[in-house]
């Protein structure tokens, strides 16, 4: 009688343990962002006689959606600038908190803010949205810090909400100073960014714009058209990319998040590598793995 009791009693602790395992959530913070609970499931299964990859990334991620597992991992705590990156939190931040449809009158202080390169004209009208789609398709710095100023004379400090959020989020190594991921101060862990990226996931409007190849949009009146390309280069190349966003600075050197489907699995994949020199090809790299030597089935 007492061994059965003992039994039933480790039993219990054993369950509460499996199912507090089955949430993620960060630092124990009531705040962070849980991930979505999964069912327990030994799926996908790997095949340990394949070679993990070599990257030239310092650090690098693969998370697995439905089983709310890391598949791969490469120092994923290492806190490093992410660059433009920043912008999938800054779109979140401007989804929820600002109108699509309003009209921003772009400012001097939203022209050629990277001293490189100049997106956008004085005195341009353009929507909300338009902005959004150029800030992630062809990651537009100026579209960023015209969102910015348009919060501001809203009353809405876009810098702080962003902070907010990754706190909210439970993303607590990262700190964030600009819309665009330009100051290379600005820190975050790959496993920070995979609790944003599953938040944004939420978002299907943001995903559709991450997965466009190309788009034309235009001002207000019609006068000025604005092309843009998606620095995603594995847009056509790779199968089954849901969409993804690119960063580089010179500090930061190449970053990628990347979403791709797996087919008839009724599940998604989230790559990141941050610090690379060869960010394309790590990502590439990572996914093909990961496909290769996991087993769905």
């Amino acid at each position: 009688m007492i061994l059965a009791n003992v039994f039933f009693i480790f039993s219990l602790q054993k369950e509460g343990t499996n199912n507090s395992s089955r949430v993620g959530v960060s630092l124990n913070s009531t705040q962070a962002y849980i991930f979505p609970i999964s069912e327990p499931t030994y799926l996908p299964v790997l095949n340990t006689a394949i070679e993990r990859p070599v990257l030239s990334a310092k650090s690098a991620i693969v998370y697995d959606m439905k089983s709310s597992r890391s598949l791969y991992s490469k120092n994923p705590e290492e806190r490093l600038p992410v660059a433009s990156l920043t912008k999938l939190l800054s779109a979140v931040v401007v989804l929820e908190n600002l109108n699509l449809d309003d009209i921003v009158v772009v400012s001097k202080e939203a022209l050629k803010v990277d001293e490189e390169k100049q997106t956008l004209y004085l005195d341009e009208k353009i929507r909300v949205m338009d902005l959004l789609k150029m800030m992630l398709i062809e990651s537009s710095n100026d579209a960023a810090y015209a969102l910015k100023y348009h919060a501001s004379i809203l009353g809405v400090d876009l810098g702080a909400l962003m902070n907010r959020k990754a706190v909210e989020l439970g993303m607590h190594s990262s700190i964030f100073h600009d819309p665009a991921g330009l100051n290379d101060d600005a820190l975050s862990t790959s496993e920070d960014l995979l609790k944003l990226a599953n938040y944004s996931l939420k978002f299907d409007e943001l995903w559709v714009i991450l997965g466009e190849k190309s788009t034309t949009v235009y001002s207000v009146d019609g006068r000025i058209g604005h092309k843009i390309d998606n620095t995603n280069q594995l847009l056509g190349v790779m199968p089954d990319i849901i969409g993804g966003k690119t960063g580089y600075t010179d500090g930061a050197l190449g970053c990628m998040l990347l979403v791709v489907d797996v087919p008839g699995k009724n599940d998604k994949l989230i790559s990141i590598v941050l610090g690379s020199e060869e960010r394309f090809n790590d990502t590439e790299k990572l996914i093909n793995w990961t496909k290769k030597a996991y087993s769905w089935d």
